[in-house]
């Protein structure tokens, strides 16, 4: 056992009881947050490989947020292999290239959905809290 271990995560977040992720959508990868490593951060990884309809439902946080589309091309990683559209506020924006997104704390976000998806792209999510929590608007 090494003397860091306690700082390393190889597991994805579990399913909450009536959320239960489709794996014929969405492959969870990584997460880590405080309960999974003291004082850490919440951070999340995925897989999507299949379109998705609008989800999760509009939200807030009281701490900034970043979200992430990255395409799988390796010859063209700018290209993300699908349509993203996400609602900031009360727009939809639409991603076809691979992007990062920054969500200051009380802007309201979500849901989001993915077209037109030709190979999968990698999806994650972190914030500064050591708890991923959200609230519904």
């Amino acid at each position: 056992m090494g003397k860091y271990d306690h700082l390393i995560t190889y597991d994805p977040r579990p399913d909450k009881p009536g959320r239960v992720a489709d794996p014929s959508i969405m492959r969870k990868i990584l997460y880590m947050d405080g309960a999974t490593v003291a004082g850490a951060p919440y951070f999340e990884i995925m897989w999507f490989i299949s379109p998705r309809e609008p989800a999760p439902p509009t939200h807030t946080h009281d701490f900034d947020e970043f979200l992430g589309f990255i395409g799988t091309d390796p010859d063209n990683p700018s290209d993300l292999g699908a349509t993203v559209r996400f609602l900031l506020e009360d727009e939809w924006i639409v991603l076809t290239k691979s992007a990062l997104i920054y969500v200051p704390a009380g802007m309201k976000h979500s849901p989001f959905v993915i077209e037109d998806l030709r190979r999968p792209i990698i999806h994650f999510s972190g914030g500064p809290n050591v708890e991923y929590n959200s609230t519904s608007v």
